[in-house]
């Protein structure tokens, strides 16, 4: 369980006011916003690298607000793979942010499984492998320490409709194994399918009131939604 209590960002509040939120145990709780930066910041805060002007962060009912640990998941977007090691093979660069820990590296490979990719696709080099592949391998290293939060940062971003669905099943895998699941995105036509609540962030602040739960998420018109809350 994640809770955020009258979370404060920015000079004034100028770009989180004032956020109350919980995602719960076994959901997957969709946040959308048009303005990028305010969701980079939401996940560096959750990561534990800002700290906040004011409020409370609670994980699993502990109070980790002035932790650096945050005890979360987190799985941020990849635009490519420039930033990273590219001469070393994918199989280098897991082992290498496993080190010794066999019970890691069997993690990492049982999600890549479900991505189509085995031990022995790993054996080329991070700058001749494909972003699809890459995407996947960063992706399983985030969630190999198996914490029971993750909060993931608009993750999908255009990929092929395979790449999308097998993540949205390992997204609802996590769900089913109690996981509380927060979605940053600016995307309110991907988190049709995927959430169980959703919310808005617009100038700063949470909309509406109350989250949007899937069953009624289904009956509106997503224009409409878009117009109000994203335009």
């Amino acid at each position: 369980m994640i809770k955020i209590e009258h979370l404060e960002y920015g000079e004034n509040g100028s770009l989180l006011n004032d956020l109350n939120m919980g995602i719960e145990n076994g959901e997957i709780y969709c946040l959308i916003c048009k303005e990028e930066q305010c969701l980079e910041t939401l996940f560096e805060i959750l990561e534990g690298f800002r700290k906040i002007n004011k409020g409370k962060i609670f994980v699993d009912s502990n109070d980790v607000t002035e932790s650096e640990k945050k005890y979360i998941s987190s799985v941020n977007h990849i635009e490519d793979i420039g930033d990273f090691e590219i001469e070393v093979t994918l199989n280098n660069f897991i082992d290498y942010i496993c080190g010794n820990n066999i019970n890691l590296k069997n993690r990492v490979l049982e999600i890549l499984f479900q991505f189509n990719l085995f031990e022995k696709d790993l054996n080329i080099k991070i700058k001749n492998s494909n972003l699809i592949d890459f995407k996947a391998v960063y992706l399983a290293i985030s969630l190999m320490n198996d914490e029971n939060n993750i909060v993931i940062n608009d993750f999908i971003r255009g990929e092929d409709k395979e790449f999308e669905l097998k993540f949205n099943i390992l997204l609802e895998e996590m769900k089913q194994k109690d996981k509380a699941i927060l979605y940053l995105t600016g995307n309110i036509f991907y988190v049709y399918n995927i959430a169980d609540r959703v919310s808005f962030i617009k100038n700063g602040s949470l909309m509406p009131a109350e989250p949007i739960i899937s069953e009624h998420l289904k009956e509106m018109d997503m224009m409409a939604l878009y117009r109000k809350y994203l335009n």
